[in-house]
């Protein structure tokens, strides 16, 4: 194979490595995948068709090995090879309760190996799912998953007297100026006092121009990464008129050189595993007060209009922007993207948890009730009932991260919000590839009516 190679080839290939990598695999991967439903969206007892023509530098293969992975809920229930025909193959799943379902696609090597695909635009993704050639996703009975989470008796109690204790905290901000690199704007690194030794971290941007009681404020979360949060997400707001502040998730010091995150993080996040079990020592509770003390900076800034707050954040920022809704009254707007802490227990309803309930699995849950009676406190479902301003929340449907039923449990338990929007897509999934269509409408919209002088169009 190697030998029909042009010269100008091998030297762009990707040679995959690695056990699971087969060495033979040279150009671009991709496929041309549709469901006969493009939204993705179906009712039980109906039949999803996938139909997907894997292709090598955009010309359809025949007579290559490949393998169709089906999965319901994460959980496999179809694997099988084929043997691309240089056309359109079909596959189908029938869909016999509420619930997601993922299509992926791989091509098989001479050794029965995966081929490196690496097409994916996100380099996250190209990282977590290499072999994957073409992947698509379906929901069923959507308006129809409801979630097991149940709510502690004393959950506003709790609530109430952590907020009590974030606004009474002195919060000693700490700002140093830096370049913004923007004509118009200013910036300045940001750090926070907050209760209990926490601390919160980030960058706050804003016109030069502004004026006491003149911005709409504006508060981004970061995802769950091993690193600093890039300040353009303030920048690129002031820009806009906006007072905005860009927040760690992990309150570690801004500006550090890029190896110091992983070195400092890893240790004290431990997986998330760090405190489980205890609703005040686990380490995303440290989180929740972070956000707490941000709102409450963002608030009490004098160029605030007193008036607009948007909150905005995915996976990780999800969690924490839909708890900014929900705790806050001020908050006007919540963008919530594909949000992570969205049904500790899913596993009661045939579901899978997220992220740190996953990783426990549910013979774990079972056997320490405590685990559960603590994720019940930080669970979005039981923040979505407390929201009431216009709420924004996105998902896709190849999310293997924060999955798509377990984001329609949360986005169905809303039941009081000003206005509520989902955008879906049946063929993006974690990593910054699922677009908050309706949300990011929105935002640009609210700061479009945003009238600054001085700032460069």
């Amino acid at each position: 194979m190697a030998k029909n190679i042009s010269a100008n080839i091998k030297k762009t290939l990707s040679v995959a490595v690695g056990a699971v990598l087969s060495a033979s695999a040279f150009g671009e991967y991709t496929g041309k995948i549709a469901l006969n439903r493009p939204d993705g969206f179906y009712k039980s007892g109906e039949t999803c068709v996938c139909t997907v023509t894997l292709c090598r530098d955009g010309v359809p293969l025949d007579g290559v090995k490949g393998r169709l992975t089906v999965k319901r809920e994460n959980r496999m229930v179809r694997s099988e090879e084929f043997v691309t025909a240089g056309k359109p193959l079909e596959f189908s799943y029938t869909g016999d309760r509420p619930g997601w379902v993922y299509f992926r696609f791989e091509l098989l090597g001479k050794d029965g190996e995966p081929l490196r695909a690496n097409s994916s635009e996100s380099r996250l993704l190209r990282e977590r799912k290499p072999t994957v050639v073409a992947e698509i996703g379906a929901i069923f009975d959507a308006d129809r998953i409801v979630s097991p989470v149940r709510e502690p008796a004393d959950f506003d109690d709790f609530w109430a007297k952590r907020k009590a204790e974030a606004d009474a905290h002195e919060l000693a901000p700490t700002l140093v100026e830096l370049p913004s690199g923007t004509p118009g704007v200013k910036l300045y690194s940001v750090t926070l006092s907050c209760p209990r030794g926490v601390t919160a971290t980030g960058y706050l941007a804003l016109p030069e121009v502004a004026k006491p009681r003149s911005l709409p404020g504006y508060l981004f979360f970061q995802s769950l990464t091993y690193s600093d949060i890039g300040r353009q997400y303030a920048v690129e707001r002031a820009k806009c008129g906006a007072l905005a502040f860009a927040a760690t998730w992990h309150g570690f010091p801004s500006g550090k050189p890029a190896e110091y995150y992983p070195e400092t993080i890893k240790p004290y996040f431990q997986n998330g595993l760090s405190g489980v079990g205890d609703r005040e020592k686990w380490v995303f509770s440290d989180m929740f007060f972070r956000v707490l003390c941000e709102l409450r900076f963002l608030k009490e800034r004098p160029e605030w209009d007193g008036r607009t707050l948007v909150v905005y954040g995915g996976s990780l920022g999800g969690i924490q922007s839909a708890f900014a809704a929900a705790i806050d009254t001020a908050v006007t707007t919540a963008v919530v993207s594909v949000p992570g802490f969205c049904e500790c227990n899913a596993f009661e309803a045939g579901r899978t948890p997220y992220g740190v309930f996953r990783t426990l699995g549910a013979d774990k849950l079972r056997e320490r009730p405590e685990l559960l009676d603590m994720g019940f406190y930080f669970d979005s479902v039981n923040f979505a009932k407390r929201i009431r301003c216009e709420v924004h929340v996105c998902t896709g449907f190849t999310d293997e991260t924060c999955y798509p039923s377990n984001v329609f449990a949360f986005y169905n338990a809303i039941s009081n919000a000003k206005v509520k929007t989902m955008t879906t897509d049946p063929r993006t999934g974690h990593f910054n590839t699922t677009r908050n269509v309706k949300g990011d409408s929105r935002v640009d919209e609210i700061f479009r009516s945003t009238a600054i002088g001085g700032l460069p169009k």
